[in-house]
């Protein structure tokens, strides 16, 4: 799987050069999960090779994960609220949440947004609640540009020193960063599964002390 998902990145690169690569970030900063552990690396070999140029390598990492975090940002703040306002009572969030997860991103949305550009899965989604939560658009777009062009420079940075050795390398950073992923999703099942039975017997005490 991950070779399959490696040789079409390195495919989309290829072929259509810069552009490709800023297609493959912009997805990679939406919901979409493009593995920058794949792509960024295989940049900087071609860097490395002398095909690509690691300061424009940069710039594009940094546009295209602003691009694509902008896009969720708007889909969450324009049609992810109104969504949770009008049907959350069905999947048992309120208001109240809403105004939790306001108040908790006006607080510490900042180092929320940063921090989670270098964790798996956290890193397509944040932009997400952050649109939801309506953060102020100059410190998100802000800090998703400092960890976004951290963590990308990093891996590009890695494929240009490797060199042709980067295959290996990233192939088993990769494998360790599934595993983060897992237990992240697993987490954020379990976390779920907790509000969702809280929420349902809060609303059957709720209907028992009523009747």
């Amino acid at each position: 799987m991950l070779k399959a998902i490696a040789e079409a990145a390195e495919s989309i690169i290829s072929s259509i050069g810069y552009p490709g690569l800023y297609f493959l970030i912009v997805l990679e900063s939406t919901a979409v999960p493009v593995p920058s552990l794949l792509v960024m690396p295989f940049a900087g070999y071609l860097a490395w090779k002398g095909d690509f140029s690691l300061p424009l390598i940069l710039l594009i990492n940094s546009a295209g994960a602003l691009s694509g975090s902008w896009l969720s940002y708007w889909v969450g703040a324009k049609a992810g609220k109104p969504l949770l306002v009008k049907y959350g009572k069905w999947v048992f969030i309120r208001q109240k949440d809403l105004e939790k997860t306001e108040e908790y991103f006006a607080k510490h949305g900042g180092k929320t947004v940063f921090i989670g550009r270098f964790l798996p899965v956290v890193r397509h989604l944040i932009s997400l609640p952050a649109g939801i939560a309506r953060m102020p658009i100059v410190p998100f777009s802000l800090l998703t540009l400092a960890g976004a062009s951290l963590w990308g420079g990093g891996l590009m940075v890695l494929g240009y020193v490797l060199g042709p050795t980067y295959k290996s390398v990233v192939t088993e950073a990769k494998r360790i960063d599934l595993v983060f992923a897992v237990l992240i999703v697993v987490a954020i099942v379990a976390i779920a599964v907790r509000f969702y039975v809280k929420r349902r017997r809060a609303k059957a005490a709720s209907a028992t002390s009523t009747s």
